[in-house]
């Protein structure tokens, strides 16, 4: 196993326990390369005795918001370094069998080992999955143009430079898309395994950024997107709801033409 799995987590021991980790316990990974993140120094306790079980390593990063969170990431792996990001609710990862059905991916080991091959070879430094668990959408292919890295299951090298930051701001719930837009911007491209898709009940756990995510934050990252990267993103007005969506879309290549 080359690399290390990182998992960023605030206020959720047990949704932790009870589903990443099953999931990770299901696989063929190494809980000695198992790194979990916590948010809140005072939780360190009920995570510990939560994780008794497993050989993982827990850090305090001691940030308020999961940019920042990530960001401590970045910093405390050394340059080179491979690192399979895993959200804290994660049932499972699974892969697309047919456009009705999909498997669990118990092969973690190998997937991370290609995933990272796959870097070195087109000298790429961020891959991800499909966002939708829907059998139907994933697509078996492996990409390499924009298309955007949900954070809750991506891998990246790790380096020291701009594109591995986002805004550290407490409102920017859209720091995803805005990882994606950078290595995009330095690298050239993206690897994403379209036929891969997390199993998880996105934001309806409590806790982790459910703490802090509000219409209006969600309205002030879209506007922060939008300003910030006007070439690669676009308001997404095909999904309705309560909270500001958007788009990624490289338009230069329209200007070109």
């Amino acid at each position: 196993m080359n690399f290390r799995i990182a998992i960023p987590s605030c206020s959720r021991a047990e949704t932790l326990l009870n589903k990443t980790i099953k999931y990770l316990s299901t696989t063929n990974i190494d809980f000695k390369n198992v790194d979990v993140f916590l948010s809140r120094a005072d939780e360190l306790k009920e995570y510990t005795e939560k994780l008794k079980d497993y050989p993982v390593n827990i850090i305090v990063a001691n940030n308020n918001s999961i940019n920042a969170q990530r960001n401590f990431m970045v910093d405390y792996y050394p340059v080179g370094q491979f690192v399979m990001g895993i959200d804290d609710d994660i049932m499972s990862l699974e892969s697309k069998m047919n456009d009705k059905k999909t498997f669990p991916v118990t092969d973690l080991v190998g997937l991370g080992e290609q995933a990272f091959a796959l870097c070195t070879e087109h000298k790429l430094d961020l891959w991800g999955i499909n966002a939708s668990f829907n059998p139907f959408f994933m697509k078996t292919t492996i990409s390499f143009n924009l298309k955007f890295v949900i954070a809750c299951f991506y891998g990246w090298v790790n380096r020291h430079e701009d594109k591995a930051y986002v805004l550290n701001e407490r409102y920017h719930t859209k720091e995803d898309y805005e990882r994606t837009i950078k290595y995009y911007m330095k690298d050239g491209g993206i690897i994403r395994f379209n036929y891969l898709a997390p199993k998880t009940k996105i934001y309806t756990e409590k806790g982790g950024i459910q703490e802090y995510r509000t219409p209006d934050s969600e309205q002030l990252s879209a506007d922060y997107m939008l300003k910030k990267y006007p070439m690669f993103c676009k308001i997404n007005n095909a999904r309705k709801g309560k909270f500001a969506q958007i788009r990624l879309i490289d338009q230069r290549k329209k200007l070109k033409r």
